[in-house]
Parts: C-alpha cells; structure tokens; sequence
C-alpha cells in the first residue's frame, strides 16, 4: 500500500495509462489506470475502489481484448494528459481533497513547482485533471481540513524532546495554547529553504527566535525527505511555535518565534538566532 504523502520529494520519471475502448466506438477512450514511475519507489498504480483512491506498487500490464465489449490499451500518457507536463518533475506537496455530499476524501492535487494536477475519484472512474470539472461535480468538491488534535496530546508527546524550542512549545501547550497537526507533507530541503530566508529576516529585524539555525541545518540534513507540519500558539498569541515531523510523527526540530512582547508575560527564553 501506498500513501499519497510517499510521492512528495520524488521525481515523476514517467507515466503509464491504460485506456478502455468501447467496440461501438461511440465516445473517447476511458482511462482504467495510471500508473506513475516515482524515483526510488517504482510504478505507483492508482486505481478506484468505490469513492477511494487505491495506490499500490504493481508493474503496468500489457493491452488486452474484451470480446464484444471493447479492448484495452496500455502505453506512455500522451502529450496532452494533464501529467504529462510533469515528467522529470518533482513532487512539492500533496493536498487531499474533500466531496461535500458523501463526506469523504475522494483524492489530493498533487502539486509540482511549475503547477499542480488534481487525481479524484469521481463515481467510480479515475480522473486526473488540471482543469476546473463541471461545475455539478466542482462545486461539491473542497480541500480537506488539516488534522487536528483537540486534546493536545499527540502534541505533548512529540516535544517531549526538551530542546529549548520544544520546551517553551510544551509549555504554552500546557498552559492553554492551540495547537495543531497538518495532514500534508512537504520536502524537507524545501521547507530548509524557506525557513533559512526567515531566519535571515529576523536577523535583520531584531525579531527573537528560538531553536530557528538549528532547525535549518536539520531539515537540510534530511534532503528529500517528507516532513509534516505542526504549530503551537501561546495562549496569550505571543509566541508561535512550529513543530517539524516526520512522516510517521517523530520530532525533526522545532522553532519557535516572538509575535510581540506583551508587558505581562514572561519570555519563553532569551535564546536569539
């Protein structure tokens, strides 16, 4: 089994579709399968079971004949399939997403740096568009929520770690402060680069970090990897935390950054990147 986080920091090395053709010839061919060739993964099958993606390792089959219905042809995605732009891409991000009427997850977009392509499954038939959908069917579709953790525990047990980061992050979770879990995942060495143009920002702000160089040089140690998100909010909105997880939740850093300092509060640390 795969998951759609698995293909986020791999390469799309090629595309495989297999296409239904109706003996009557009535219509244009209808896709069956896709397969995606993923660096250092294989041939990801992506197939409808009812209103679920199914995605799975499994070799392209060859074409085949269905008698009196049709045929079925398998070959290289032509040039005009919505992911056949991306060939020699690399997958930045997944996004699941939501159809309003059954409550369900029925897919994700699946976002490249030059574009993004959304993979459903709609009634039953495998759809991989780049375009808006009809509106009947676009108008019933929305990004899923991140997940959340009202509780705060799978927080608390993530920064049990006591760097001083996920020491201040404890306590403001402890004392009242949100918290969250993203379901998405991004590669580190994307997230590196983001985060190291910040700490160059609140270098030549002033603006206090904790735990931000730190944080940094361990995402850049961890390349490709997929890394899921977390944030913390002090009760008092003073301080913002975020909480950097691998993808089956181990704590990869955590850095924290001063919003404002209100008169009454005590600081988390004076630590400053």
């Amino acid at each position: 089994m795969v998951t759609p986080e698995d293909l986020v920091g791999r390469q799309v090395q090629r595309v495989t579709c297999s296409w239904f053709h109706a003996h009557d010839g009535g219509g244009e061919p209808e896709l069956l399968h896709m397969w995606l060739h993923m660096e250092d993964l294989g041939p990801v099958r992506f197939h409808t079971l009812d209103h679920i993606l199914d995605l799975r390792i499994d070799e392209p089959h060859d074409s085949y004949d269905m008698d009196m219905l049709g045929h079925v042809t398998v070959s290289d995605a032509p040039d005009e399939f919505s992911l056949a732009p991306f060939t020699g891409s690399r997958v930045v991000s997944i996004q699941h997403i939501r159809q309003r009427s059954i409550d369900s997850r029925i897919g994700f977009e699946m976002a490249f740096q030059a574009g993004g392509v959304r993979i459903l499954a709609l009634a039953d038939d495998l759809v991989v568009t780049a375009a808006r959908l009809p509106e009947g069917w676009e108008d019933d579709l929305d990004l899923a929520l991140p997940d959340t953790d009202p509780s705060s525990e799978a927080m608390l047990r993530v920064l049990a770690d006591q760097t001083p980061a996920c020491k201040a992050a404890r306590e403001a979770v402890l004392a009242g402060g949100s918290s969250r879990i993203a379901s998405g995942v991004v590669p580190a060495e994307v997230l590196a680069g983001t985060y190291a143009v910040r700490l160059g920002h609140t270098r030549a702000a002033n603006i206090e970090t904790i735990g931000l160089p730190e944080t940094v040089a361990a995402l850049r140690a961890r390349g490709t990897q997929p890394v899921r998100l977390g944030a913390v909010y002090s009760p008092d909105g003073s301080w913002h935390f975020v909480v950097f997880l691998t993808a089956d939740g181990s704590l990869v850093a955590c850095t924290g950054v001063r919003k404002f300092r209100p008169e009454t509060t005590e600081d988390h640390g004076e630590a400053r990147s």
